[in-house]
């Protein structure tokens, strides 16, 4: 054997020494530690406290404090509620199945929700004279007079209370509830000012270019509105929201309807016939809102059509003769047959 090969097998031993003491070492080390930092993350992630449905909601009905929970989740969800109290009494828009998050999406808002029960909301045209001057603001109480000019059906010009007190929901870009419903200039109507301020000039040309105002009416007189702003002049006079005084229609002849209550009636039908909606549903003739009417005679009110004022009596016109309207040109008469 040569030197070369001596060296080589030298060079070798050598190297299976080191990695025979290289594998004796790393088997005498202690067995490494399971770090818990994964766990420790998971017990310091966020939780949210959310209100769900606690059983199924039905769209339109107003949520009570029995049908809604709070729980905790891991997410927020956008727009959802945490606490009870902001959701209770809001009407969802659509079903919401049990453990769904409430959100606002889901439930109804605008103008809608500020109607009370009976209400409906009717928007009237208006300008700077028809409406105080522009004073009139969202949220306000106003009374509603309309005038009705001499014409065919009019025998003169007549004015009178239309509606009373009745609140303003909107008045042009203005909505009760909102950040610029009963907003003030700041400014008196006679005091000179050589540079509006920006909010000033705004709330300014808001007022000016009010052409609508929405109104808070009652059901059984949305008829009579819509009557007078189609044929008269509409004016809404401001009151004070602490006067409550209206007057008593039970003091004056009821308008006569379109539609009259039949003849064969139980009491209970005669009575629902008094009822708001039913008022609306059998409508009502020009000559209802005005005094005098050419085309009022032979007609008979919505008051008879039921029992007295007291409820008690037959349906108008079970014991009546028939009638039939005779129109001669713009004369109009009833003759009984």
């Amino acid at each position: 054997m040569n030197n070369l090969t001596k060296i080589v097998a030298a060079i070798l031993v050598a190297a299976a020494l080191g990695l025979a003491f290289v594998a004796w070492w790393l088997g005498s080390r202690p067995p490494p530690t399971i770090s818990a930092a994964p766990a420790a993350v998971a017990k310091t992630s966020k939780q949210y406290e959310v209100v769900v449905a606690a059983h199924e909601l039905t769209a339109g009905k107003a949520i009570a404090t029995d049908d809604i929970s709070l729980v905790t989740l891991p997410i927020n969800p956008a727009g959802a509620f945490s606490q009870a109290s902001s959701v209770v009494g809001k009407i969802p828009l659509i079903s919401i199945g049990i453990g769904t998050p409430i959100t606002e999406s889901g439930l109804a808002s605008g103008l809608a929700v500020k109607l009370a029960d009976g209400e409906r909301a009717i928007a009237i045209p208006v300008d700077e004279i028809t409406g105080a001057g522009n004073r009139v603001q969202a949220g306000d109480y106003v009374d509603v007079f309309f005038t009705l000019k001499q014409g065919q059906d009019i025998e003169k010009t007549q004015s009178r209370l239309l509606l009373s007190r009745v609140q303003v929901l909107s008045y042009g870009a203005a909505v009760i509830g909102s950040a610029t419903a009963g907003g003030s200039t700041g400014v008196m109507p006679n005091q000179q000012t050589s540079q509006p301020g920006p909010q000033v000039q705004s709330s300014q040309q808001s007022q000016q270019a009010a052409r609508t105002a929405v109104l808070a009416t009652p059901v059984a007189d949305v008829n009579r509105l819509l009557l007078a702003t189609q044929n008269g002049k509409l004016t809404l006079a401001l009151r004070n929201p602490s006067d409550a005084t209206i007057p008593d229609p039970a003091l004056f002849p009821s308008p006569a309807v379109v539609l009259v209550g039949k003849n064969d009636l139980t009491r209970d039908q005669q009575l629902a016939l008094k009822q708001a909606d039913n008022q609306a549903f059998a409508g009502m003739e020009m000559n209802g809102l005005a005094g005098d009417a050419k085309s009022a005679s032979g007609r008979k009110p919505f008051a008879n059509n039921v029992a007295a004022q007291s409820g008690m009596g037959q349906a108008h016109g079970a014991n009546t003769p028939g009638t039939v309207e005779v129109i001669r040109g713009t004369q109009r008469e009833s003759v009984a047959f």
